[in-house]
């Protein structure tokens, strides 16, 4: 499992995809009361570690149909993926799984994919994120819809990240998603209920998205992020 898991961090590092962002997660049942420990060793490992672009972070499953109670998500441009060279040592990584086994019960699925567009500020700042997984009949349709949608609700919205990409491996049915970042759970609830008020938006965003089916949806919260800003 451990070969397989460092095999995942070095997917997708293809110098001729460089100008694509991209993430790679991996999914986990935590120990009961480990989630303070895991937090701080994933601390010690990467607050201070220089990424070649994005970062990684550690996130606990909040809501919703998600059935692991955790996750590790790396994420950056293709090609340019994980640490520096010599940033870290060999035995250095090794150490890092063995700690970091100790308080797993047990590992779960993997994805991997593409981020299509992102509008708003940062998931450090806003670290509490719902995920709508999805299946699409027109992918195209749905980026036009969603990223109009996007544009017009940006005053109500503020600052707030939202995001839509791939999945390329695993998801299982799901072709596609979409992440919303806030504060905390009431600041999304709050965002909802405003968003009711966007009826003639709506309409035309369910007219317009090619056939978009949410097959399930869930909520996040970011224990640990970590990149070079």
């Amino acid at each position: 499992m451990k070969k397989y898991i460092l095999l995942l961090f070095t997917l997708l590092s293809l110098s001729s995809l460089s100008a694509q962002n991209t993430f790679q997660l991996w999914n986990f049942n935590a120990k009961d009361g480990m989630e303070e420990s895991i937090a701080k060793l994933a601390t010690e490992q990467f607050e201070n570690a220089n990424f070649k672009s994005g970062g990684i972070q550690i996130e606990r499953i909040e809501h919703g149909n998600n059935p692991w109670s955790h996750r590790i998500i790396l994420f950056g441009e293709v090609g340019k993926i994980g640490r520096v060279e010599g940033d870290l040592k060999e035995f250095e990584w090794d150490l890092f799984r063995a700690k970091l086994d100790r308080f797993i019960l047990e590992w779960g699925t993997s994805e991997a994919g593409r981020f299509l567009s992102i509008e708003g500020g940062t998931w450090i700042d806003f670290p509490y994120v719902q995920i709508y997984n999805l299946e699409l009949d027109n992918s195209s349709a749905f980026k036009s819809a969603h990223d109009k949608f996007v544009k017009q609700t940006s005053k109500t919205r503020g600052n707030r990240p939202i995001a839509f990409g791939t999945y390329d491996i695993g998801g299982g049915n799901n072709s596609h998603w979409v992440a919303i970042g806030a504060k905390d759970f009431s600041d999304l609830i709050s965002q909802k209920v405003i968003n009711e008020g966007y009826k003639k938006e709506w309409a035309e965003w369910r007219k317009n998205n090619g056939g978009a089916v949410s097959s399930s949806n869930y909520s996040l919260r970011v224990l640990g992020a970590f990149t070079n800003q």
